[in-house]
């Protein structure tokens, strides 16, 4: 099975994407939500319109996503239901005061920081992994 990246940003009052190995292939949507459920059925529509010789043989297969995010604001916004900007600054270590510059979009974090939020995400979604209950 393929994994394809999924490029996401925030653009405007929505969100857009694009897949590097599928040229010319944008989405936008209002939100991550929209653009997740209507992707696969997009990705169909525009390969549906190559030429044969433009065609590889992934994308007659099936293929998974790996979403990458360029930004905190798109971030916070596809897991509102799940994390916020509080609770993302506790996962990472970061001021919230900080964060909340970051998910408005009024600053950008530098390479260190994204890398600093990513893995506190990480470490966090392993933690989660581990929890189980006793119901014997």
């Amino acid at each position: 099975m393929k994994n394809l990246k999924v490029i996401v940003c925030k653009a405007n009052k929505g969100v857009s994407a694009h897949l590097p190995e599928l040229d010319g292939y944008v989405i936008a949507r209002d939100t991550v939500e929209k653009l997740k459920k209507d992707l696969r059925e997009g990705i169909l529509f525009h390969v549906e319109g190559l030429y044969e010789e433009e065609k590889q043989e992934w994308m007659t297969g099936d293929y998974d996503f790996e979403f990458v995010f360029k930004d905190i604001p798109s971030l916070v916004e596809a897991y509102s239901n799940y994390i916020n900007q509080s609770s993302l600054a506790r996962i990472s270590g970061i001021n919230e005061g900080q964060m909340r510059q970051y998910t408005s979009g009024v600053k950008r974090p530098t390479k260190r920081t994204l890398q600093r939020i990513e893995f506190g995400i990480r470490q966090y979604a392993h933690e989660l992994q581990s929890v189980a209950f006793d119901y014997v």
